[in-house]
This record gives structure tokens, sequence and C-alpha cells, in this order.
């Protein structure tokens, strides 16, 4: 019995699924992205709450966390009885940029656990006790993280090349949490968790009715303009350079080495997201065919570019074993020259254009997955058009432009290079 093996179809073209927006009566835009079976909702609601538009460290994350743990009608433990009754799921947590409260439920009990979201949403009442029950868990966790090298190295690296004042730079300590009080997260609500802030993105049998619904709800988020305090963040005095960072892990030394970068809207980014890929972006890449699979030096090493919405950076990870860290910063450094001086062939360039169209392909396999995207585009401010230009761009990438991205980016004087663990070798 022969068994036909499909055939390999080229990308030729990537476009995210179409959806629709409608404007609530309070400005609020509603993305919806139509998926009739099954007949599950998926609901982000999302405001520009992050990092950047706090006024004290761990503001952001802590008031976006405690959104749910009570109301002016209803406590944290009723909360979460009404939305298993309903098996529906709730949460919310903060990013650099923006804070998120997301639900999952069904289609048939969406009126229901819309009306506790837009309860939480509008009256949260961040009660003491769960502010000093949030302090407890943190502070356990930090000090779990706090001591791991790769953890610190990371930290250590944001850092560096953010600026330490900076909120995609500053990392939060044991301290920070333990200032926070409630007013604060008050008057953080108050002044971000408004209408002219927010965006909301929402998948599944969307009708008329449900429409109807969110409008009466999250149509009456107040809409009062206000003015977003602005922050002036210095840049690092140093920002670039080898850091050493000697801890009682001695085993292994975590290893990051990379520089700031710019966001999605850059017009190297496509280049540069390609570049990256072929030096660390995938299992395949130069560095773990190299330094994992042929020198044996790490479980795993890999580079990324990471995309914030008002900047980005690029950034090598790995954890070595101690004795294994010149050679493998060594290593590291061979593998970038290579890049800068010698033309990638057009087999290995075309096989890493394929793994990301193939990639991309399946970020908008199913609503959920196409849901990230969109709200990828409208939340920083992006065309309609990005991915399919995108993928077009790096379907027509040559060697020659590479090359001299690598050169532009990946030179070792604008790397900052972090090692923590034992650096005393």
């Amino acid at each position: 019995m022969s068994i036909e093996i499909p055939a390999v179809h080229q990308v030729s073209i990537f476009k995210i699924p179409e959806y629709k927006t409608i404007i609530l009566d309070n400005g609020i835009p509603v993305h919806i992205l139509q998926a009739p079976e099954p007949d599950v909702v998926r609901m982000d609601v999302v405001f520009d709450a992050g990092r950047i538009h706090e006024n004290g460290r761990a503001i952001a994350k802590t008031t976006s966390v405690l959104l749910r743990e009570g109301t002016k009608k209803m406590t944290s433990a009723r909360i979460a009885k009404s939305l298993d009754f309903f098996g529906a799921s709730l949460t919310s947590d903060a990013s650099m940029d923006t804070a998120t409260v997301q639900v999952h439920c069904m289609g048939k009990y969406f009126e229901e656990v819309l009306t506790i979201l837009d309860d939480i949403l509008k009256n949260p009442s961040f009660p003491d006790d769960e502010l000093s029950k949030f302090k407890i868990r943190i502070l356990e966790k930090l000090e779990v993280e706090l001591s791991k090298n790769e953890v610190l190295a990371y930290r250590h690296f944001t850092e560096k090349i953010f600026g330490a004042g900076h909120p995609y730079g500053y990392n939060t300590m044991p301290e920070d949490y333990k200032a926070i009080r409630t007013n604060q997260l008050v008057e953080h609500h108050k002044k971000n968790y408004t209408a002219n802030k927010c965006k909301i993105f929402i998948t599944g049998n969307i009708d008329e009715n449900k429409i109807k619904l969110i409008n009466k709800t999250l149509g009456y988020i107040d809409k009062t303009p206000v003015v977003d305090s602005k922050i002036e963040y210095k840049k690092p005095i140093e920002s670039v350079g080898v850091s050493k960072y000697n801890t009682e892990r001695i085993h292994q030394t975590a290893i990051r080495i990379g520089r700031k970068l710019f966001s999605r809207n850059h017009k190297d980014y496509a280049g540069m997201y390609l570049l990256n890929t072929i030096l660390g972006g995938y299992f395949g890449s130069r560095l773990s065919s190299n330094i994992r699979e042929d020198k044996g030096y790490t479980y795993g090493i890999y580079s990324t570019i990471d995309m914030m919405i008002k900047d980005g950076y690029f950034m090598i990870s790995t954890d070595v074993g101690s004795q294994y860290l010149e050679d493998t910063l060594s290593e590291i450094y061979k593998e970038i020259d290579i890049l800068k001086t010698e033309k990638i062939d057009e087999e290995e360039l075309q096989l890493v254009k394929n793994y990301i169209k193939g990639n991309f392909l399946s970020l908008i396999n199913g609503n959920l997955n196409s849901l990230n995207i969109i709200k990828t585009v409208e939340l920083a401010g992006l065309d309609k058009s990005f991915y399919t230009d995108f993928v077009d761009e790096i379907s027509n990438m040559n060697a020659d432009h590479l090359m001299a991205l690598a050169n532009k980016y990946l030179n070792k004087e604008d790397f900052v290079e972090i090692q923590v663990g034992d650096t005393k070798r």
C-alpha cells in the first residue's frame, strides 16, 4: 500500500482575517472578529494603563491584578463563585504599555458575564485586605525569582539599555510593593481606566444583541478626557559594555547580550526579524547549531527581538556551565562576525523565510490566535496591511541587505553584555 505525500506549497499571500470596528456611545472602538462556531466568546478590554502611564513603581500591575479582587457590590469570593457558576474565566494584568482584562465564556452566558465585567471595570474597591494578601504573594514570588541567575541577568539587561528610571527599564523590588497604598491604585484607575484610553477586542458569534449589551454597559465607562501625566525619563549615562554580577549560584552563568532597537514601525523591522531568526530565532539557528548541537555548551540558546509599542530590543540569551563561559562568548561573537562578513547562502535564506511564513500562518490559525494579531495591529497603530507587507518584504529580502543590517546593528561596541553567576574565572 503506497502512501501519498501531500504537496508542499509556498506561502504566497499572508492576510489577517477581516474584522469590523464599531464605536460605542462613549467613543470606545470595538474590533469584532466573527467566529460563529464554537459558541465561545473571548473579549479583551485594553486600556492605556501600563507601566508608561503609572506615577509610581508597580502601580500599574497592582491595580490591574486587584481589579478582580472586589467591587463596591461584590467581594472577590463572590466574583470568583459567579464566574465559576457560568463556566467563565477572567484574567487581568498590565504590560509595559497597556492593561488588559480578558474574559472567556459561553455565548449563552455572555450577558451575565458582561455584567460582572462591567462592575469590575467601573467599581473596583481595592480592599485593603486583598492588597495585603497580594503583597504577601508577590513578595514570596519575587524572593524566588531574585535567586535565579537568568532573572537577574534579564533585569540587569533591560535596566542597562533603557535606564533604571524608565518604565521599560526599572526593576520592581520588594520595597516597591511594600510602599503601595490603596489611594495610589484608586488614582491610577481613575486616570487611566477611562473610555478615551480604551479599546475592546472580541471574537465569537457576535450578533446585534451582544453589541447592544456591550454598548449598554461598557458604552457608559467614563468618557471624560483625562490629561495623562508624562514623566521625563533620563537616558543612562553608561549603557554599553560588559557588566559582571557574582551570585551564590556559581555552577551556571546566565548570559544576556544585545542592544536597544526600535518599534515595529521602523523601516528595518522586517530585515532585523529575518536576520535575528537566522542567528538565533529558531531551533535550527546558527547559535543553536553551533553552541548547543556542536559544542554542547548549553541546553538552549536563542536570540529575539522584543517589541513594545514605543520601543524594542535585540537580545541573545543562554545559561551555560561556568567552565564554558568564555568559550560560549567567543562562539557567539564569531557567529555575529560571520553574518557581517559572509553572505548567507540562498538555501539557508530560503529555509528561514519559509519557516517564518509558516510560523505566521499559525498565528492566524483560529479566531483566538487571529485576535492577538488584530490587537497588535490596532494597539501599535499599524496599517491593516502591515503583516501582508511584512511577509512580502521578508520574501524579497536578499543576502546583501541582511549583511548591511548586520553591520549596522550587530556591533560589539553597541552591545550590552551581562554575565550573572560565577564570573570570576
